[in-house]
């Protein structure tokens, strides 16, 4: 019974996505996520990765935290190095730079290292904030 209760609540979390027009909608989640050409091309800094989002013109977009990233993570395609994110996503850019979250490491250096996705494992590292990385947003939907 135990087992079957954990597998439900892993089950419940895997995402359910839909693309809709440059957009991928987790209904399990009720996020939003951004799928354009401009997530291929547009690095920045995380403040400034955290400005764009929120200056996006239909309102109430942010930087993706770590477990919201977290829900669209697929470890197989990773493993198999080619990409650390599901297969409806698009525009996905390839590289060491990675993405940015919102997420920032405190220890040590006072905010000045903040959290990104590199997007070929699937795994989080942090680096310094001025640094420019490629930048995706997500919003909640209801």
């Amino acid at each position: 019974m135990r087992l079957m209760i954990i597998f439900l609540v892993v089950f419940s979390m895997q995402a359910k996505l839909v693309r809709n027009n440059g957009y991928i909608i987790d209904t399990v989640n009720k996020l939003i996520w951004q799928d354009i050409e401009d997530n291929k091309k547009i690095k920045l800094s995380q403040e400034e990765a955290i400005n764009y989002c929120k200056k996006l013109s239909s309102g109430n977009w942010h930087l993706p935290t770590i477990d919201e990233y977290k829900t669209i993570l697929d470890l197989k395609r990773a493993k198999k190095e080619e990409i650390g994110i599901k297969k409806i996503f698009k525009y996905v850019k390839k590289s060491k730079t990675g993405y940015w979250t919102s997420d920032r490491t405190w220890l040590r250096n006072f905010g000045k290292y903040g959290y990104y996705l590199h997007i070929k494992t699937a795994h989080f590292f942090y680096e310094n904030r001025t640094y420019k990385k490629y930048v995706r947003c997500v919003k909640e939907y209801k």
